[in-house]
């Protein structure tokens, strides 16, 4: 069983950012972690003022169904504009512990943004697959000292 992975980003319908959308990214959030167990498939979603991007990897037929299911996605603005930013083989998961790890990172939230996220932030429309791929390694890397951390104080 190959590893694949997939890389995306898309435009936001403003009307979604309109209205509180928390209660969504509840939903959306459980409902994916859901799906993704059940097909062997991880990643990230961050979520940005205008832009969503995620990472899906797992077995390439999965990760492939996944997209698709996501393209689908009537919050996106336009279903055209999903545009692919990385679609290949991988050696490994960045996300191996997370169904789906999530990040909001809108700019209204008033917090101090690590300095990773200026080659994205505040607009994403102009990030490339580099930069994306990069921020979603740093991310990763967050995630497993915060898990190894925590084993290490057995928290």
């Amino acid at each position: 069983m190959s590893l694949y992975q997939i890389c995306y980003r898309s435009r936001i319908k403003p009307d979604v950012l309109s209205q509180d959308p928390e209660d969504a990214i509840a939903q959306t959030t459980h409902r994916l972690r859901r799906m993704n167990a059940l097909n062997g498939v991880t990643g990230a979603l961050i979520f940005t003022d205008t832009h969503v991007f995620q990472l899906i990897e797992g077995q390439a037929e999965r990760a492939t169904a996944s997209l698709e299911c996501a393209v689908a996605d009537p919050r996106h603005e336009r279903h055209e504009d999903v545009e692919i930013l990385s679609r290949k083989a991988a050696e490994y998961r960045l996300f191996h512990d997370s169904w789906l790890y999530f990040a909001d990172l809108r700019m209204d939230h008033g917090r101090e943004l690590p300095s990773q996220l200026a080659m994205i932030m505040p607009r994403p429309e102009t990030a490339t697959a580099a930069d994306v791929l990069a921020l979603m390694a740093y991310i990763a890397g967050d995630l497993a000292e915060a898990h190894l951390t925590n084993r290490i104080l057995q928290i």
